[in-house]
């Protein structure tokens, strides 16, 4: 009976890589594919957070961002998918009484576009692999397996849009925020 429920979490593994690996590779090819045009971020942002709101009613989402519209040349699909990502990462490791903030701000030729969560620290160890493919900072005690593929699909969506991304601990242990930083093309 143990050998046969280590078998049977073995390929419970192992359909859940290749699941990953499918994922990674169906946005490799969105990425090819997605359509690029110039949307105002901060009306799609508030779109964007009342959907958070509906899907998890219990936990405090906001939104800081600027009264005037900003508009970037992207990928809107592709943004949502790793907003989406970032907002799933601060939901799964942070307790339901923690506030999640989403956030924008733009800076001369770029748009900083932020996620951050209360009640959570990221561990010192991984902070160079944070947004590598299959690292996982969720507690393998949860239930379920969890590969690690949020972050990356991040990264693989900030870098085509000529960007980058990075996490920080916020002061006095006050949380961690994720920050995309996407280039304002004329």
């Amino acid at each position: 009976r143990q050998y046969l429920e280590r078998a049977t979490e073995g390929l419970d593994r192992q359909a859940a890589i290749v699941a990953a690996m499918s994922e990674a590779q169906r946005l490799e090819g969105t990425v090819r594919t997605a359509e690029w045009v110039k949307v105002d971020i901060v009306e799609m942002l508030g779109h964007s957070v009342e959907a958070y709101r509906s899907v998890h009613p219990g936990r405090v989402i906001t939104l800081q961002a600027p009264r005037e519209p900003c508009e970037l040349h992207c990928a809107p699909e592709l943004l949502i998918q790793a907003l989406d990502k970032l907002v799933d990462n601060a939901v799964g490791l942070s307790a339901d009484d923690c506030e999640i903030t989403i956030a924008l701000q733009h800076e001369q030729d770029v748009c900083l576009l932020s996620v951050a969560n209360t009640g959570t620290r990221l561990p010192d160890t991984l902070h160079d692999q944070l947004f590598d493919s299959l690292v996982s900072l969720r507690d393998k005690k949860a239930g379920r397996s969890h590969l690690g593929l949020g972050l990356h699909i991040v990264k693989l969506v900030a870098e085509a849009h000529g960007g980058s991304v990075t996490a920080r601990n916020l002061p006095r242990d006050e949380g961690v925020e994720f920050t995309i930083r996407l280039p304002l093309q004329p």
